[in-house]
């Protein structure tokens, strides 16, 4: 709510996620509060649906109303000081989200829920970032630090008392998670 505040928020309607969002009666009730040339503001995209289908429709509905839409975890549109010019970068939102949808079927695109891969028998990593048992996590951690100091895969499997094969694998993985920078040899 501060947040919202900070925003400059004058009204706030909730609603529960139980419901698309076109039909929820926080949503509905918004939609007849706001004139033309408001601004909406939220915290997160997410808000307005769980799939493209649902935000599709929630950013229709918006657009409708020529009204603009502010993001907070978003790229800000605030140095557009032109409301139409707002409301045009909402609608570019809304078509990208229908564009997503119609591409790659309903449920992904924009708002997508990725599951983890770990390894490729589905397998949760032993040594990564989110191991659940911390000693491996230290592990990963203290590995990427000295192969930053490139120092040799060896030396690294003998000093964290692991076999040079996992100390591969854990290169190879977080150079693919990002974690590690791909000029590390």
């Amino acid at each position: 709510m501060a947040t919202l505040e900070k925003a400059g928020v004058r009204k706030v309607f909730t609603d529960a996620t139980d419901l698309p969002t076109v039909q929820r009666p926080g949503f509905s009730d918004m939609l007849a509060y706001i004139h033309t040339g408001d601004e909406i503001v939220i915290t997160s995209l997410t808000n307005l649906g769980t799939d493209n289908s649902e935000l599709s429709a929630a950013l229709d509905a918006i657009c409708a109303r020529n009204t603009s839409l502010n993001i907070l975890n978003f790229p800000s549109f605030a140095a557009v000081h032109d409301a139409s010019e707002r409301w045009q970068l909402t609608c570019a939102i809304r078509d990208l989200a229908d564009f997503a949808k119609h591409r790659n079927g309903a449920g992904t695109g924009l708002i997508t829920v990725v599951e983890p891969t770990h390894g490729d028998r589905g397998r949760k990593r032993e040594y990564a970032p989110d191991s659940p048992n911390p000693a491996k996590r230290a592990i990963y951690r203290e590995v990427l630090e000295m192969l930053t100091a490139r120092l040799p895969v060896t030396q690294i499997a003998k000093t964290v008392g692991i076999n040079r094969k996992q100390i591969y694998r854990i290169k190879e993985y977080a150079q693919e998670s990002g974690d590690l920078v791909s000029s590390v040899r």
